[in-house]
């Protein structure tokens, strides 16, 4: 699933929830998180580092894919993250068909991901979008 799918489909999934999106799709080349909202009835704002496939080569996108959407979402935290105290929220959007390697990956490293406590938006084939906290990943 190639990533402007993936956002537009977490992006419809968001507003239908109560989300306001603040920020528009990214033009080509554009720098920024991809999905950046705000709940009003929550008082949080949500920041979004989305990836999806090109179709290329997809066994080589999908893992490089991991560490970029990390390092994107990393650069873009402050100094206290997802604690439950500030009112920002983290988190990563893929397609659900990469699921089992991000769990694979993060296993190998529960200690950080516990650290960062990212929310994950998977999107399945059809549009359905499964909202999933960080523990998820480490079971």
């Amino acid at each position: 699933m190639k990533e402007q799918t993936v956002e537009r489909y977490i992006r419809k999934y968001l507003i239908n929830k109560g989300w306001k999106i603040r920020k528009a799709p990214k033009r080509i080349g554009e720098h920024g998180v991809d999905i950046h909202a705000w709940n009003p009835k929550w008082r949080r704002l949500l920041f979004i580092e989305v990836k999806g496939g090109s179709g290329k080569h997809k066994h080589q996108e999908l893992h490089s894919a991991f560490y970029n959407v990390l390092g994107q979402i990393i650069s873009r935290m402050d100094k206290e993250g997802n604690h439950p105290k500030r009112a920002r929220i983290y988190a990563l959007g893929i397609p659900n068909e990469w699921l089992r390697v991000y769990k694979n990956k993060v296993k190998k490293m529960k200690y950080a991901w516990k650290l960062l406590k990212l929310r994950i938006f998977l999107v399945k084939v059809g549009g359905t979008v499964i909202e999933k906290p960080y523990t998820f990943f480490l079971k």
